[in-house]
């Protein structure tokens, strides 16, 4: 799945339950332990506000930093 913009964009047409399914789906299948115990926040509407005004290069530059970090685990 690319992860851009336009994807970000289809993710926030979804309720808080899915949304939050969907994030905590990607995070595991990239590897990230950090939402194995962790629970809906819930109040969704700052996690919302942040993936709104995400740039496609913000993204791009998230998305290098994590790989950068998966080589130094």
């Amino acid at each position: 799945m690319k992860i851009d913009k336009k994807t970000i964009d289809l993710l926030l047409k979804l309720n808080d339950d899915q949304l939050w399914s969907a994030i905590s789906h990607v995070a595991k299948k990239s590897g990230s332990s950090t939402f194995s115990n962790m629970e809906r926040p819930k109040d969704m509407s700052k996690i919302r506000a942040l993936l709104s005004s995400l740039t496609d290069e913000q993204i791009n530059q998230a998305i290098r930093a994590f790989k950068e970090s998966k080589k130094n685990d």
